[in-house]
């Protein structure tokens, strides 16, 4: 492909050395750099075909970018809360070389162990990681301010403390929602560049272009002479932050801001949302003088499903990569790559291994529901088809899984201030990364009774009812255990014998759960009873295995009910007998601008039930495992997400309270999950029982029948104050490093 040369300096006159005498911390060498026992000096710069080093003087060689980001956030805490340690980031390092990573992402000012984790790591290891490093500045600091030109002071210190803590040369005093301490581990010689900012809200770039009235800009590192006021605003705050490199440190490195598809140069006639495609930000506008050898480049993220102009756009959509197979997203980085003068940095790509599911992708990369291992199969492909468009690199979204995160579709349905003290799994923005946090004492899902020790329990009070079919030890039911962990509800129901598995034509399994304390309701399925259930499950094996919710308590029905086209007061006022499909939002519906297509409201069906295995060290591993039949120890495992049940909180016990009248975050306590679990002949594919002559069409039930009462075992969930969890390698993780290695071993 070709690539228009990027190389609009006045000159290009010799660089800046990394060493000089303007370095303004303590304990340094006779030349000026703080001690970093035997690490090489390195000079960095951009030219058309990416980045390139030079070690200790010599002569520049290529560095293509395979990269990670990292953020600073970790279950129990909150990012700024910067808890971190230096033992977590050493370990982590340590895994990231591993697998074949080159360059580590940060996006603000970590603690101090990170830097002195980093150049420990280079010290000891002939392939260093080398970092891009950002400053962070909040979406809501921004839309407040509306012009960012108001706060250029606030940026250019912000920059400015990072270029001093990578010089090890910095105090920063404890400030809410950063990260402080003493900076002394120069790891400059590990920069590769800097990559400024946020992806940009279109309206504060709209309101910097009218409210202010300058326009391009002229550096001593940086020029952008025909510039509009945002990207001339852009280059002031970057050529603000070499200058100060320079000037105090001798140093210079490719530097660059975040941008995203949102805010590229391209049209996009297809995009049908007006803000995906109402104004540019061009890093072409931008330049580096004579005086900049090190060069400025253009960093994007670019992510498969969103915008719909993705999806939309026919030459996207139609585009055939280098495999010969159709690829939305080779198509788009395709043009971008072409219209893009600058070396072209994929600064953030990702693909989520949640069990939820928040956008879709024409191509089948959609923002979640996807297994670890695919997860890995489709960021290899990714990183495939970044480094087949001729860019610089990609870095991966992300390091690691991210408690505190929220996902647009799912963002009401949980406690915005307890987030990052569960794990939910419904949520596709906390499971982008590589490394999972497992929360401690999860059941493994695979069948072993021992793991269930602790677990609360109820054996029948009754004998079973026998229909002389052959299935009656499949239909006995001899246990009911329920525990949980911070991700999930779990329940074991144990049976008299599975004979090598269940014939699903021949028994099925009902589940009924109350959180509310509810009145007795009309269990569906025709079974004849009724519980005090907000939720019920029915078991009818792999197609057929989902779960309901009682009408009123469905969180979605009161969210997204109008735009869903539901009757409304069915909600509101239910049937008897009436539970409907648990459902996610994943597109509201929009028109095709160009072709007048209206793409109508969608949602999924989050309530069915997947089976297969769920402990991390099987073989047959599925980490997207609902439930699993285990004949050996005649039992079958499921385990339920948190948010599936309509829990804010798990960790305080806090559950949404009656949304219809209260609102949906009218958060209200509970005290104890009632659980009740029951077998029944089916007498149809749809789960309707047989007909029995007795009081319910129940076979067999835990803790029992009254009447045609089906009563259940009171479970307490514990509380807490921080999630216990366990670190783990996703197969993801071990997918990528192979596709990294791949391409290190052609560098």
């Amino acid at each position: 492909m070709r690539r228009r040369r990027f190389l609009g300096r006045v000159g290009v006159a010799g660089a800046v050395g990394t060493a000089g005498c303007g370095f303004r911390g303590g304990d340094t060498t006779g030349n000026g750099r703080r001690d970093t026992g035997d690490a090489p000096s390195r000079r960095f710069r951009v030219r058309d075909d990416g980045f390139e080093v030079a070690v200790d003087g010599g002569g520049f060689d290529p560095l293509s970018v395979r990269g990670v980001n990292l953020g600073m956030a970790k279950p129990g805490r909150f990012p700024g809360e910067a808890a971190i340690t230096r033992a977590e980031y050493d370990r982590w390092l340590g895994m990231m070389g591993e697998l074949n990573v080159n360059v580590v992402r940060v996006y603000t000012v970590h603690p101090p162990g990170f830097y002195r984790a980093l150049a420990a790591y280079n010290r000891s290891h002939a392939e260093p990681i080398y970092v891009l490093h950002g400053n962070w500045i909040g979406e809501e600091t921004l839309r407040e301010a509306g012009d960012a030109s108001s706060l250029s002071d606030a940026f250019d210190r912000s920059m400015r403390q990072v270029v001093d803590a990578v010089h090890g040369a910095t105090t920063i005093e404890p400030e809410p929602g950063y990260a402080s301490g003493t900076y002394d581990a120069d790891v400059s010689d590990a920069v590769l560049g800097y990559v400024a900012g946020i992806e940009w809200p279109p309206a504060v770039v709209r309101e910097t272009n009218r409210a202010t009235d300058a326009t391009g800009h002229d550096g001593e590192y940086l020029t952008a002479p025909d510039a509009p006021p945002f990207e001339a605003w852009l280059a002031a705050r970057l050529d603000d932050a070499v200058a100060y490199e320079a000037r105090e440190y001798g140093a210079q490195r490719p530097a660059a801001f975040t941008n995203w598809v949102t805010t590229d140069p391209l049209d996009h006639p297809y995009e049908p949302f007006v803000d995906e495609d109402s104004v540019s930000v061009d890093p072409d506008a931008i330049a580096a003088t004579d005086a900049y050898d090190a060069g400025t480049f253009a960093a994007y993220h670019v992510y498969p499903y969103y915008p719909p102009l993705l999806n939309e756009t026919p030459a996207y959509a139609e585009y055939v990569d280098h495999r010969g197979e159709p690829n939305s997203y080779a198509g788009y980085l395709n043009d971008l790559v072409g219209v893009t003068d600058h070396p072209l940095l994929v600064a953030e790509f990702g693909i989520p291994s949640s069990r939820g599911i928040a956008q879709r992708d024409v191509h089948g990369r959609d923002q979640g529901r996807h297994t670890e291992t695919e997860q890995g199969e489709i960021l290899a492909a990714m990183y495939a088809d970044i480094r087949e468009a001729d860019t610089a690199g990609g870095i991966v979204f992300s390091w690691h899984d991210e408690w505190f995160k929220r996902t647009w579709n799912l963002a009401p349905f949980s406690d915005p201030n307890r987030r990052p003290y569960w794990s939910n799994v419904q949520t596709p923005e906390q499971r982008f990364g590589l490394l999972s946090f497992d929360p401690a004492g999860a059941v493994p899902l695979d069948g072993s009774p021992e793991a269930w020790a602790d677990a609360t329990a109820a054996t029948p009070e009754r004998d079973p009812v026998r229909i002389g079919d052959g299935a009656d030890a499949s239909r006995e039911l001899t246990g009911l255990r329920v525990t949980s962990d911070a991700a999930s509800l779990s329940i074991r129901v144990e049976l008299a014998d599975l004979d090598g598995g269940v014939d699903w034509s021949e028994t099925n399994y009902l589940l009924a759960l109350g959180l509310t304390d509810p009145d007795d309701r009309v269990l569906p399925y025709g079974v004849d009873a009724s519980a005090p259930a907000d939720f019920v499950v029915r078991l009818g094996g792999p197609e057929a295995s989902r779960v309901t919710v009682f009408p009123r308590y469905d969180a979605f029905a009161y969210e997204y009910g109008a735009g869903a086209g539901l009757d409304l007061d069915a909600y509101r006022d239910p049937e008897p007998g009436a539970f409907t499909p648990l459902r996610m939002v994943i597109n509201r519906g929009y028109t095709v601008p160009e072709t007048g297509e209206r793409v109508p409201f969608e949602s999924v069906e989050t309530g069915r039930l997947r089976y297969g295995n769920g402990n991390p060290e099987s073989p047959e591993f599925d980490s997207l495992a609902d439930v699993h039949v285990s004949p050996s120890t005649d039992a079958i495992e499921l385990r339920l997400p948190w948010q599936l049940l309509n829990v804010a909180d798990p960790s305080r016990r806090r559950r949404l309270g009656d949304f219809w009248t209260e609102g949906i975050d009218a958060y209200e306590t509970f005290e104890a999950i009632g659980v009740a679990a029951a077998s029944y002949a089916p007498d149809d594919a749809g789960g309707t029982a047989a007909q029995l002559d007795a009081e319910t069409n129940f076979t067999h039930a835990i803790p029992g029948v009254e009447g045609s009462r089906l009563r259940p075992l009171q479970f307490a969930p514990p509380t807490w104050d921080q999630p216990g969890y366990t670190e783990r390698l996703k197969e993801s993780g071990r997918i990528v490093g192979d596709a990294f290695g791949r391409y290190a071993n052609r560098e």
